[in-house]
C-alpha cells in the first residue's frame, strides 16, 4: 500500500540575512580600512624615509654643536670642517685679571672627522630593530647628540695645565716664629689659593667635545692656614726662652754648640686638645740626627797580622765600632732642650762584630798605595801620620762607599792636629791639618791599583813635589771639608780591610787593601802631560814686621799642566769599567816676604 509524504519546503529570507551579516561586518570595515590606509601610509612613509636617508646620516644627529642630520658623508664633512674653521687656534683661560692661551697645535690637537662621521652614521643602523627604530623616530623631536672623536698630546696639555696652575697659586702659610735682628719675631699667617683639581683639564675636554670657541674661566678654592698669629702668641714667651737659651751637644772631648737659628729649626708648633704646644720638628731633627750619627760613628777596626806571599794568614778584629743611639738621644736632646738644660751628651752604643773571622773574607792584598814625604816640616809629618791612624784598621762592607773624610773624622786643632802649610783661596798658607791630602793620595793610588770603582776624587789645584818623588804626575787626591772627599765603592763579594804602614825613618807611607780576590786585573797607562806652563816670576812683597834685608818664601813655584791617565780593570777579559783621570794644575809663582823694618 503507497503511503503519500508531504515533504515540507524551507524557503529562507535572503534580505533579513544580509541586513544581519551588513550589521555586524560595518563596524569591522570602519576599523579595517583607516589602519589599512595607517599602515599603507605609513610602508610608504618607512619607504621614502629609508631611500631619502638611504646615504645620509639620519635626522636629529648632532656632533657637538652641529648639526649633521639629514646630510650626506661629504656634505657633514664640509659643514664640521667650516665648523672647526670658526674655531680659535687658542684655547683662552681667565682668571681675574690674567689670561692665558693654550695653542692647539702645540698640543698636537687634531679632530678626527672622518671617524667621527662613521660613529655618526652608524646611528639608527645598530641591527637593532627596537633600539634603530627609537632613534629613528627620536631624531624628529629631538637632537641625537654624540661627541667627536680627537686626538691630543694627553702630557703636553697636562703639563701647559700644571704650569698655568702654578702661575694662579698663591702660596698660603701658618704664622710662624722667625729671627729678625736678633728678637723673635711672628710673621701672620697668608690664605693662600689654587686652582680646583682636575678642574681645567674637565673644562678643556669639554670644549673639545662641542666643538665650541669660548673662553674659559678658572675655578679656585681657597686654603686656609692652620696656625694663626693669635694661636702663637700664646706660646711665644716659652719659644723665646729656648730659642736663646745657650745650648750644645757634647760627645766625649767634642761638643757642637748651637745658635738661635739652629734651635729654631728644630722646633715646630703641634696643635693639642688643650691649645698649642712646641715639639721637635720630625723631619728637620731627622736630618740633624743623621749627621751628628756620622760624626760620632766609629766603624769596627781590624787588622792583618800576618802575610804570606799576599795571602792573608792572619787578621784579627781590633775594636768594636760605636753608634749614635738614637731612640735614648732624642729623649734625653727632647728633655734637655725643653726643661731648661744647658747640656745633652750623644748617647753611643757599642757595635760589636762577629767573632767568626772568615765571615769578612779578608783573605789576600787587593792594591797598595805608596808616597813619600822626604822634606816635610815635623807639623807636616804629625798630621799626616795622625790621618793614616785613624783610617788604619776600617772596615768596609760589601756594597758600600768609603769616605776618606769621614773615616779621619774633623781636621782641626781640637781633633790633634798641627798648623801646617795648605792651599786655600789660590794661596798656600798655614791651616790646621796641612799634610792631611798626603795621605788621601797615598790611598787614592791603592784604590787605583785595586780596581775599585772611585766614586769621588779631586786633584790639586797646582802640583805639590812631595806627590813626585817616587810617581809620575797627576796620581793625586785632594781633600778639603766638607765639600771635597775621596771615595770609593767596594763592589766586590766581602768586606774590605783599609790598612795603613808609616815609616818615619824613611819617610814613606802606605795604603794596603785587602779583601777577596774576584779575579779583576788592572792597566793604568803613563800619564800624558800637555800644556806645560812656567811659573811666573817670583813675587816679593814687603814686610814691616820682618827685619830689613831678611827674605822669608811663604809660597813655592810649580809649573802648569795638563795631565791624563787611564785605568781600565777586567775580569775573565771582560772589561768592568775605563775611567779617565785628568788634573789641570795651575802654574804657581814663589812669594817672598821682603823685611822693611829697621
Amino acid at each position: 500500500m503507497k503511503k503519500n509524504h508531504k515533504v515540507a519546503t524551507i524557503t529562507p529570507n535572503h534580505n533579513k540575512l544580509h541586513s544581519k551579516i551588513a550589521g555586524k561586518l560595518k563596524p569591522a570595515v570602519n576599523i579595517i580600512k583607516p589602519l589599512y590606509i595607517f599602515l599603507l601610509v605609513a610602508a610608504v612613509v618607512i619607504s621614502a624615509y629609508h631611500t631619502v636617508f638611504a646615504n645620509r646620516i639620519i635626522p636629529g644627529v648632532v656632533i657637538g654643536n652641529t648639526n649633521v642630520g639629514g646630510l650626506s658623508f661629504k656634505e657633514a664633512l664640509t659643514r664640521l670642517k667650516e665648523s672647526e674653521e670658526k674655531l680659535n687656534k687658542d684655547i683662552t683661560y681667565n682668571f681675574e685679571n690674567k689670561t692665558f692661551k693654550i695653542n692647539k697645535e702645540d698640543i698636537k690637537f687634531e679632530y678626527k672627522w672622518e671617524v667621527t662621521l662613521s660613529r655618526a652614521y652608524e646611528i639608527g643602523r645598530s641591527g637593532d630593530i627596537y633600539t634603530d627604530s627609537k632613534d629613528k623616530l627620536a631624531g624628529f623631536f629631538k637632537y641625537l647628540s654624540i661627541k667627536p672623536f680627537y686626538d691630543y698630546d694627553d702630557i703636553l696639555l697636562s703639563a701647559k695645565l700644571l704650569g698655568i696652575g702654578a702661575e694662579i697659586a698663591k702660596e698660603g702659610s701658618d704664622a710662624k716664629m722667625i729671627i729678625k735682628d736678633g728678637k723673635l719675631t711672628v710673621l701672620p699667617a697668608v690664605t693662600g689659593s689654587s686652582a680646583v683639581k682636575g678642574s681645567l683639564y674637565k673644562d678643556t675636554v669639554e670644549l673639545f667635545d662641542q666643538i665650541e670657541d669660548k673662553q674659559l674661566f678658572i675655578q679656585t678654592k681657597t686654603d686656609d692656614p692652620d696656625i694663626l698669629e693669635e694661636d702663637l702668641k700664646t706660646i711665644f714667651d716659652r719659644a723665646n726662652k729656648i730659642v736663646f737659651a745657650p745650648f750644645k751637644v757634647t760627645y766625649g772631648k767634642r761638643e757642637w754648640k748651637f745658635t738661635p737659628e739652629q734651635i729654631l729649626n728644630l722646633l715646630t708648633v703641634n696643635k693639642e686638645k688643650t691649645g698649642f704646644d712646641l715639639a721637635l720638628n720630625k723631619d728637620n731633627f731627622e736630618s740633624y740626627l743623621e749627621t751628628l750619627g756620622s760624626e760620632v760613628k766609629e766603624s769596627p777596626k781590624a787588622q792583618v797580622t800576618k802575610v804570606n806571599e799576599d795571602k792573608v794568614e792572619e787578621f784579627k778584629i781590633i775594636k768594636n765600632g760605636k753608634e749614635l743611639e738614637v731612640k735614648k738621644f732624642t729623649e734625653d736632646f727632647k728633655n734637655a732642650l725643653f726643661d731648661g738644660k744647658s747640656t745633652v751628651e750623644a748617647a753611643v752604643n757599642e757595635v760589636s762584630v762577629p767573632e767568626d773571622k772568615s765571615r769578612y773574607g779578608i783573605k789576600k792584598l787587593l792594591g797598595e798605595g805608596v808616597s813619600k814625604f822626604t822634606g816635610s816640616g815635623q807639623p807636616r809629618i804629625h798630621n799626616l801620620a795622625l790621618a793614616a791612624e785613624r783610617t788604619n784598621g776600617v772596615l768596609v762592607p760589601p756594597g758600600n762607599i768609603y769616605s776618606f773624610n769621614k773615616s779621619v773624622g774633623e781636621i782641626n786643632g781640637m781633633t790633634g792636629y798641627d798648623t801646617a802649610y795648605i792651599i786655600s783661596n789660590g794661596r798656600t798658607v798655614l791651616g790646621e791639618g796641612g799634610g792631611v791630602c798626603h795621605t788621601s793620595t797615598t790611598m787614592f793610588r791603592a784604590i787605583l791599583n785595586a780596581g775599585l770603582p772611585i766614586v769621588s776624587r779631586f786633584p790639586h789645584a797646582y802640583r805639590v813635589y812631595y806627590y813626585e818623588l817616587d810617581s809620575p804626575v797627576g796620581f793625586d787626591a785632594s781633600i778639603f771639608q766638607p765639600s771635597l772627599d775621596l771615595q770609593f765603592k767596594n763592589d766586590t763579594p766581602a768586606y774590605i780591610l783599609v790598612q795603613t804602614e808609616f815609616d818615619p825613618k824613611n819617610y814613606t807611607l802606605k795604603f794596603k787593601l785587602f779583601g777577596t780576590d774576584d779575579g779583576r786585573k788592572v792597566e793604568i797607562t803613563k800619564p800624558v802631560v800637555t800644556n806645560v806652563v812656567a811659573p811666573p816670576e817670583p813675587l816679593y812683597q814687603e814686610d814691616p814686621t820682618l827685619p830689613e834685608g831678611s827674605i822669608k818664601q811663604i809660597d813655592f813655584a810649580a809649573w802648569g799642566a795638563s795631565v791624563t791617565f787611564t785605568r781600565t780593570v777586567t775580569r775573565e777579559d771582560k772589561e768592568l769599567y775605563k775611567d779617565t783621570f785628568s788634573s789641570r794644575y795651575q802654574p804657581w809663582r814663589a812669594i817672598y816676604l821682603k823685611g822693611t823694618k829697621k
